[in-house]
C-alpha cells in the first residue's frame, strides 16, 4: 500500500511538473503570437499606405488634368 501511494505521489508530481511545462509554453506562446502579430500589423499599414498615397497621387494628376481642360 505504501508502495502503490509512492507511485501515485510521483506519477501526481510528474503530472504537475508537465502541466507547468505546458503553462510556460502556452505564455510563451501568447507573447510570441502577439509580437508577430503586431509586426505584421505595422507591414500591412505601411503598405496600405503607400498603396493610398500613389491612389492620391493619381488622382490629383487627373483633377489638376480635368482643372486645367475646363479652363480651355
Amino acid at each position: 500500500m505504501k508502495e502503490s501511494k509512492s507511485n501515485f505521489e510521483k506519477t501526481f508530481d510528474e503530472i504537475k511538473q508537465s502541466q507547468l511545462r505546458m503553462e510556460k509554453g502556452q505564455e510563451r506562446f501568447h507573447k510570441e503570437f502577439a509580437e508577430i502579430l503586431s509586426i505584421h500589423s505595422d507591414r500591412i499599414v505601411d503598405h496600405l499606405d503607400n498603396k493610398t498615397e500613389a491612389l492620391n497621387k493619381r488622382i490629383y494628376k487627373v483633377e489638376s488634368e480635368i482643372e486645367r481642360l475646363s479652363r480651355q
